[in-house]
């Protein structure tokens, strides 16, 4: 078994333009933050990992409250990133200690001939950072990735 996970620069272009094509599939309002995207190649297989980051609150009674963003994911759009129909699972909670994944719709399938898992959480990893910071007493927000 080969598995490694990879730098943005080794990234194939193939697996960069079906990550942006998948996602524009996640629809939320104007206001989330940054997504982020983990790519991880497992023997002949691309694992990649979509996620929103939250917001983080500066300032105020709420500061570094972290804030989830709610979105939805529009299912065909994401299946019509792939060259084949993937199969498509819904995982309601993590089901183990170590599942650090926990909440997330998975896709499985081929692009370019290459077999690709890609997985939209539901909530950033534990221990990432946020994506945005948002000053409680004006409004503003900022993105820090």
């Amino acid at each position: 078994m080969t598995s490694h996970s990879v730098s943005n620069d080794e990234i194939p272009k193939w697996l960069r333009n079906f990550v942006t094509s998948a996602i524009s599939g996640i629809l939320d309002t104007k206001w989330h933050a940054p997504i982020g995207c983990h790519c991880h190649q497992y023997n002949t297989e691309w694992e990649v990992t979509l996620f929103l980051t939250s917001t983080e609150v500066v300032g105020g009674a709420m500061d570094g409250a972290e804030i989830p963003v709610p979105f939805q994911v529009e299912i065909n759009r994401v299946m019509s990133c792939f060259d084949h129909v993937p199969s498509v699972h819904w995982q309601s909670d993590k089901i183990s200690e170590d599942d650090s994944l926990k909440q997330h719709i998975s896709f499985q399938g081929t692009v370019k001939n290459n077999k690709v898992w890609l997985r939209i959480l539901k909530c950033a990893p534990e221990g990432t950072t946020p994506g945005r910071l948002l000053c409680a007493f004006t409004g503003k927000t900022t993105d820090v990735w």
